[in-house]
């Protein structure tokens, strides 16, 4: 499949492009709080918006600077992920996790990229509640 590679508190990720709107550059002041949760506006509508970092259990994205934000399709709505890096798109193969270490929540497998390194590949539906 088509997937877009990002950083991820220094680990390369894979975001299925089907999933994928649009990715954004938005200053730290752009995000606002309704109901203790983040979210911006984007052409006249309101996105929730997570630290992909902080959904997979790393550290999270140091907000100091402009931030790179995935726009991606969860569950019919859209929502912002932040993350570190932007690396690009490439074409991949997934390989299943199950049968090593059971159902990850938020990751649908992992695939090899060409330099040899390992990238886990995002599943969006699970990854937020």
């Amino acid at each position: 499949i088509k997937a877009l590679l990002v950083k991820v508190d220094g680990e390369i990720m894979a975001i299925p492009i089907q999933a994928v709107r649009e990715n954004i550059q938005i200053e730290p002041e752009q995000i606002k709080s309704i109901q203790q949760h983040d979210v911006i506006m984007l052409r006249d509508e309101v996105l929730p918006l997570y630290d992909l970092a902080g959904c997979l259990g790393f550290t999270p994205v140091d907000r100091s600077g402009p931030l790179p934000v995935i726009i991606v399709w969860v569950k019919g709505e859209k929502a912002g992920f932040i993350v570190e890096d932007l690396i690009g798109q490439q074409e991949i193969v997934i390989k299943s996790l199950s049968s090593v270490v059971g159902d990850v929540r938020g990751i649908a497998g992992a695939t090899i990229l060409g330099n040899g390194q390992v990238a886990l590949i995002i599943d969006n539906s699970t990854l937020i509640g």
